[in-house]
């Protein structure tokens, strides 16, 4: 009868055990010297072989001829536990047992000596879905066992065990296993198999396992079973159900230039062809992860996720894409698959994103902000938005001269017409001498956010007594400078540059020209009984 690659090809004995090195090292030591636990836990995520070692540690200490702590295979005994024929070795899935009765029967069980075998051994598989009752049953016998007895328990989610069990076994962790590891496990296997594959179709399969061996042997054994001659990426990409290398480029790209349009278009190519939208977007945001990497770890060694990404296309990308604006697309994907899966409508909450990821829209955060910043400055200086133009006064209309009796007409006003027509106060610059706006920018440009510069030189600056007076025509920069106290920055560099503190005042009117002296003059002879001013 056929069996599944990855039950087929299970390994038997600890040294056939693939990136778990250090974990069948030590519990063969133990085997050999005779030094074996009573309980033990084995933690991890699936498929990286905590059930495959208890499975194994079960028949290396009832082998009747061990080899350096590995079963010889060979003995009646290790043949019985392999096809399950001994009793004495017992897997208990706690997933569909995990009430109290079941463990009272393991425990009413456990005090009789095994039949056929050196020990009894319980195999509870995902141990964490007993509940409460089911623990504290079992709490007293796992501390004292039988001598007969060794329990053997697994779990992917190790937070959920309680702490009173935790402290009566040895726990190991068993760790993901390599992507060169799990590589040439389906090579080997592939080899004995006669299935023709490319090490690039094998390289791909280990990354899309997230380190689990099964998950590997799962996805080869499907792509085995396409009717292709050979196992290529193409075949994986079809067999998967991923969006492919040159549909995840163009998407990414129209991203990049902000097309709301054809990123939209080519989600719909994706979905029309029945490419599932969340798997789509757990792909782009796995690419743009490894574009954020490239930035920020380059030579690091840290591996890609796409290795279909050639390196003129990864070029590209990184020029379009800054750290910020990929944190936020990230964070943007992040929040919408958190959501989709319980959506009535996962096609719109798709699209949603993508425009999200296009335009920055809908996030408030510091690299969203920044991102629309970016935008700004680019069409700033493609010469899209130019700066508001200061209004001009219209030329004043020549003014002819009355027909009729000149002489009154030109004749003093009384000083009661001059105090009725008293100047409105404007605010007299008395300390603007010398005072470089562009020296302060200078000075505080290394610590002020990115984007930011461009911004300041288009206020109107002005020393009015111990303020700065600020001033732009753009409605988004006054909320742009005071974010993230930016003003403090100015402060200070103001103080270093000009030798005093002032205070920056954003003002809502920009700051009024200082008056000449004939309008100093009159307004502060305005309202005298003895002044009459022709």
């Amino acid at each position: 009868m056929y069996q599944a690659l990855y039950r087929k090809w299970r390994p038997q004995a600890f040294s056939d055990v693939v990136g778990q090195s250090a974990i069948c090292e030590t519990i063969k030591t133990q085997i050999e010297n005779g030094k074996l636990g009573h309980a033990y836990l084995f933690a991890g995520s699936r498929g990286t072989g905590k059930t495959t070692c208890a499975k194994i540690l079960a028949k290396a200490i009832n082998c009747e001829n061990p080899i350096n702590g590995d079963p010889c295979n060979e003995c009646p005994t290790c043949k019985g536990i392999t096809s399950g024929e001994i009793l004495d070795v017992v897997e208990i899935d706690a997933a569909s047992n995990n009430g109290v009765d079941g463990v009272r029967e393991l425990r009413d069980e456990a005090i009789y000596s095994p039949a056929n075998a050196k020990k009894r051994v319980y195999i509870i598989d995902e141990v964490h879905m007993f509940s409460n009752s089911a623990f504290n049953a079992l709490l007293k016998i796992l501390e004292e066992p039988p001598a007969h007895v060794l329990f053997i328990l697994a779990t992917t989610e190790l937070h959920k065990v309680p702490a009173t069990i935790l402290s009566r076994c040895q726990r190991f962790t068993f760790k993901r296993i390599d992507v060169n590891d799990i590589k040439l496990r389906l090579a080997h296997i592939a080899q004995n198999e006669g299935i023709s594959a490319d090490d690039a179709s094998l390289e791909f399969i280990a990354r899309l396992s997230d380190g689990g061996m099964r998950d590997a042997l799962s996805i080869f054994e499907q792509c085995a079973a396409y009717g292709k001659a050979q196992v290529t990426v193409d075949t994986v990409e079809q067999v998967v159900g991923l969006a492919g290398s040159s549909a995840m480029i163009k998407l990414v790209s129209a991203i990049a230039d902000m097309d709301c349009g054809l990123a939209i278009e080519v989600l719909s190519e994706l979905y029309n062809g029945g490419r599932d939208l969340i798997s789509v977007l757990g792909e782009l945001s796995a690419y743009l992860r490894d574009l954020l990497v490239e930035k920020v770890a380059s030579g690091s060694g840290v591996n890609r996720m796409n290795l279909s990404l050639d390196t003129a296309t990864l070029e590209n990308h990184l020029q379009k894409f800054d750290n910020n604006r990929l944190i936020s697309m990230l964070s943007t994907i992040s929040d919408t698959l958190a959501t989709i899966g319980a959506s009535a409508n996962k096609r719109i909450d798709a699209e949603v994103c993508i425009v999200r990821l296009c335009t920055g829209a809908g996030k408030s955060d510091e690299s969203a902000l920044l991102q629309r910043i970016e935008a700004l400055e680019k069409a700033l200086a493609n010469g899209a938005v130019t700066q508001p133009q200061k209004r001009q006064n219209s030329p004043e209309k020549a003014v002819e001269k009355p027909v009729g009796n000149v002489e009154k007409q030109d004749a003093p006003r009384k000083k009661e017409e001059i105090s009725e027509q008293k100047p409105c106060p404007q605010v007299v610059d008395t300390n603007s001498q010398g005072f470089d706006w562009a020296k302060v920018i200078e000075e505080a440009k290394g610590e002020l956010s990115p984007g930011i510069v461009p911004l300041l030189r288009g206020f109107d600056a002005k020393v009015v007594d111990t303020q700065i007076l600020l001033y732009s025509g753009n409605p988004l920069a006054k909320n742009i400078l005071n974010h993230k106290g930016q003003v403090v920055i100015l402060e200070a560099a103001a103080e270093r540059v000009l030798g005093r503190k002032l205070r920056i005042v954003i003002a809502d009117e920009a700051p009024k020209p200082a008056e000449d002296e004939f309008s100093k003059l009159c307004a502060s002879l305005s309202g005298k009984d003895n002044i009459t001013i022709i």
